[in-house]
C-alpha cells in the first residue's frame, strides 16, 4: 500500500469583507424584522395548515413516533404572502410567474444582496454564485408526482378497466421541480454574472461550506466579487415526517436550545444572501464593510453514528479556524452555536466547547452564546446563513441578542461553571478597547458529522487602528492597478494536482477495466432495454410509454454488506445511487493504493449526484 506524504503549508487568515446581506426568513420579510423579532425574543413558531401540508394535518400528527406519521404540526415558517422583487433581473416573465416558491425566495434575496452592495464596480464576468441548497422535494416537484402518481393510483384504485389520461405537464412546471442546481444558475442568468455556479448540500453545515468556497476562490483571485448564500424551502409535511422518524423533531413545538426541557429541534425554513469581496476591493469600491471573514474551519466526524455527533470532529473544525487567524478562543465575545435543541446535540456541542477553551484563566460566564433557532427554527442547510445574519446585525447594532426558551441547563450539563452564559436577554456589546474590533463566531454542525466553524471581526478603519489593518501594500497596489495591467489571476504559486485512483460504473459496465475496454474498442453500451427495466410499474399504457427503448442501462448494484456494515434490513431503504457511490469511491481507493479503514483527517470527500425521485 502506498504511504501519502503532505508537506502542509499553515493556512493564513481570510481578509474577505461581507458587503451587503438579505434575508428572507419565517415571520421576517426583511431583516429590520427579523432584528426587532430577536431582540424581542418572538419566536416564528406556528401550526402548519392544510394550504402547506395539502392534507388535514390532523390526519398525519400522532403522538408518539408511527410510520408516515410526524409527531407535531408546528414549524416555523415563511410568510404566504411576501412582496416579490424581481425587478432589473434578466428573465421571462411566464417562467417566473410558474417558480416553485424555493426559486423566488433566492432570487428575491439574491437580488436584494447584489443591488445593495457597489454593484455599479462589481465585473459580473467575474462574479459567481455559491448557493447552499437541500436536496429534498419542494412544492413543485412534489405537485409533479401527485399529477403523475396521483392520476394512476385514481384510476388503478378506482378504475381498473380505464386506460386513463397522461397528465399534462407545461415546460415551465417541469423546470419549476428542478431543486438543486437550478436556482443558483437562475440567479446568476438574471444577473448576468458569468464566474460559474456551484450548489452545494453538506446538511446543516451547508452554508458556512458555501463561505469557505467562496473564501478560497475570492482569497486565490479566482472571482472579484461572489454572491453566496444558503436557503431551505422544501415542501415541509417531507421534513415534519421524516425528522419525526428520526426521533429529532419537538413533540412540544418549542426549540429550547441547551435548556433541560428541549426535546427536539422545529424546523425552519428561509434564505440568507451575501456579497462577498477582498477588503482592499471592498475599501477601493466604498463599500458598507458589514464584518470580515479571518477564518473558517471544516472537518467530518470520523466514525460514531450518523445520528450521533462527535466532539473530537467539531473540535477540528474550531480548532482549524483559530489556527488560521491566530486567535485565542477567549478573543471571541459572542459564538453562535449550532443549538438545535436536540439534547444530544446540544450537550455534544457544549462539551466541545468547554474543551476548547480548556486551560484558559477566565471568569464563569464571561462569554454569551445563543442560536437562533430557537426563534426561527432550524433552515437546515440556510442554518449557517441565518446565524450570520443575525451576527452581521448584531454588529450592526452593537447589541447582544438573546436566545428563546432558555430556564436552566440540565443537571449535567458542560455549561454548568463554565466560561459560557446563554444570552438570555439584550444587552450592549461593548468593545474590549477602542482598537480592537469586536469577534463573533458561528457553529453549524451537520447531520452524518459535517462541522464547519467561522471567525467573524468587525471592521475598523485601518487609519484609527494598529491592530488587524489590511495588509496596506495590497491595498496600494489594487487601487492603483490599471484595468489592462492588473493581473485577473492569482500570481501565487498553484500546487499541482495529481489524480491517483479512479473507478467508474456506467450502464452494463461495472468495473474500470471495462469501461476502458469499451472505450479503446469503440463498442457502444447503448441496447434494448430488458424486462427487468420498469417492471415494477406493470403494464400501464402511459407508464410504459415512459420508459426509453434505449440507452445504457444499470440493471443491477452489486454490494457486499460486510464491507459497509450496513444491517441487511436497511439496505431496501437506501438509494441505488448511494450504494452505487458507496461502492465506487471505495474502488477508488483501492485503486489509488490507499489503506482503507484508516482515519485520515485531511482528507474529504465530495461527490456530484442530482436529485433521485
Amino acid at each position: 500500500m502506498k504511504t501519502i506524504r503532505h508537506n502542509i503549508p499553515k493556512p493564513g487568515p481570510y481578509n474577505i469583507a461581507i458587503v451587503s446581506m438579505a434575508g428572507l426568513l419565517p415571520g421576517a420579510d426583511t431583516l429590520d424584522t427579523f432584528w426587532s423579532n430577536l431582540v424581542h425574543k418572538r419566536d416564528a413558531c406556528q401550526e402548519s395548515g392544510k394550504d402547506r401540508w395539502r392534507v388535514d394535518p390532523t390526519e398525519m400528527t400522532t403522538e408518539g413516533s408511527r410510520p408516515d406519521k410526524a409527531v407535531s404540526r408546528v414549524a416555523c415558517l415563511l410568510n404566504q404572502d411576501i412582496d416579490y422583487c424581481f425587478d432589473n433581473l434578466d428573465l421571462d416573465q411566464d417562467l417566473l410567474s410558474d417558480l416553485d416558491p424555493l426559486h423566488r425566495i433566492v432570487l428575491h434575496a439574491g437580488r436584494e444582496a447584489f443591488y445593495s452592495a457597489r454593484h455599479e464596480s462589481i465585473d459580473r464576468k467575474r462574479t459567481g454564485v455559491i448557493l447552499a441548497a437541500i436536496a429534498l422535494p419542494t412544492d413543485a416537484s412534489s405537485l409533479i408526482a401527485e399529477k403523475i402518481l396521483g392520476s394512476y393510483l385514481e384510476k388503478r384504485l378506482f378504475d381498473s378497466t380505464a386506460e386513463g389520461m397522461a397528465p399534462i405537464l407545461t415546460g415551465n412546471q417541469c423546470l419549476a421541480g428542478r431543486m438543486t442546481g437550478f436556482p443558483a444558475a437562475l440567479l446568476a442568468n438574471g444577473l448576468g454574472l458569468g464566474n460559474g455556479t456551484h450548489t452545494l448540500d453538506a446538511a446543516c453545515a451547508s452554508s458556512l461550506v458555501a463561505f469557505k468556497l467562496a473564501c478560497d476562490t475570492l482569497s486565490q483571485h479566482r472571482a472579484d466579487a461572489m454572491l453566496v448564500g444558503g436557503v431551505s424551502r422544501p415542501d415541509c409535511l417531507y421534513t415534519q415526517v421524516g425528522f419525526s422518524q428520526l426521533h429529532a423533531l419537538s413533540p412540544s413545538g418549542r426549540c429550547a436550545p441547551f435548556d433541560k426541557r428541549a426535546d427536539g429541534l422545529v424546523v425552519g425554513e428561509g434564505v440568507g444572501m451575501f456579497v462577498l469581496k477582498r477588503v482592499e476591493d471592498a475599501v477601493k469600491d466604498d463599500d458598507d464593510i458589514l464584518a470580515v471573514i479571518k477564518g473558517i474551519g471544516l472537518s467530518n466526524d470520523m466514525g460514531g453514528s450518523l445520528l450521533a455527533p462527535m466532539s473530537e470532529g467539531q473540535l477540528r473544525a474550531m480548532r482549524t479556524a483559530y489556527d488560521a487567524t491566530g486567535w485565542a478562543p477567549d478573543q471571541v465575545d459572542l459564538i453562535e452555536c449550532h443549538g438545535a435543541g436536540t439534547p444530544l446535540g446540544d450537550h455534544t456541542e457544549l462539551s466541545s466547547l468547554a474543551t476548547l477553551w480548556q486551560g484558559i484563566a477566565t471568569d464563569t460566564g464571561v462569554c454569551p452564546i445563543g442560536s437562533v433557532k430557537s426563534t426561527i427554527g432550524h433552515l437546515l442547510t440556510g442554518a449557517g446563513a441565518a446565524g450570520t445574519l443575525k451576527v452581521l446585525l448584531s454588529l450592526k447594532h452593537k447589541k447582544l441578542p438573546p436566545s428563546n426558551n432558555f430556564t436552566e441547563p440540565t443537571e449535567n450539563s458542560p455549561l454548568i461553571d463554565s466560561p459560557f452564559r446563554i444570552q438570555a436577554e439584550v444587552a450592549d456589546w461593548a468593545p474590549r478597547d477602542a482598537d480592537t474590533p469586536r469577534r463573533a463566531a458561528v457553529s453549524a454542525f451537520g447531520f452524518g458529522g459535517i462541522n464547519a466553524h467561522m471567525l467573524l471581526e468587525e471592521w475598523l478603519n485601518p487609519d484609527t487602528r494598529e491592530k488587524g489593518a489590511v495588509n496596506l501594500q495590497k491595498q496600494v497596489v489594487a487601487e492603483n492597478a490599471d484595468d489592462d495591467d492588473c493581473p485577473k489571476t492569482s500570481t501565487m504559486e498553484k500546487p499541482l494536482v495529481a489524480i491517483i485512483g479512479m473507478s467508474a460504473a456506467m450502464g452494463k459496465l461495472s468495473t474500470l477495466r471495462a469501461f476502458q475496454e469499451a472505450v479503446f474498442s469503440g463498442k457502444s453500451i447503448i441496447e434494448h432495454h430488458s424486462h427487468l427495466r420498469g417492471a415494477q410499474i406493470g403494464t400501464d399504457t402511459y407508464f410504459r410509454q415512459m420508459v426509453p427503448e434505449h440507452g445504457a442501462f444499470m440493471e443491477e448494484i452489486s454490494l457486499d454488506m460486510g464491507v459497509f456494515r450496513i444491517p441487511p434490513n436497511e439496505i431496501p431503504d437506501i438509494l441505488p445511487q448511494h450504494l452505487l457511490m458507496m461502492t465506487l469511491c471505495r474502488n477508488a481507493l483501492i485503486d489509488a493504493g490507499v489503506t482503507l479503514k484508516e482515519k485520515r483527517p485531511r482528507m474529504g470527500v465530495m461527490v456530484g449526484a442530482d436529485f433521485d425521485y
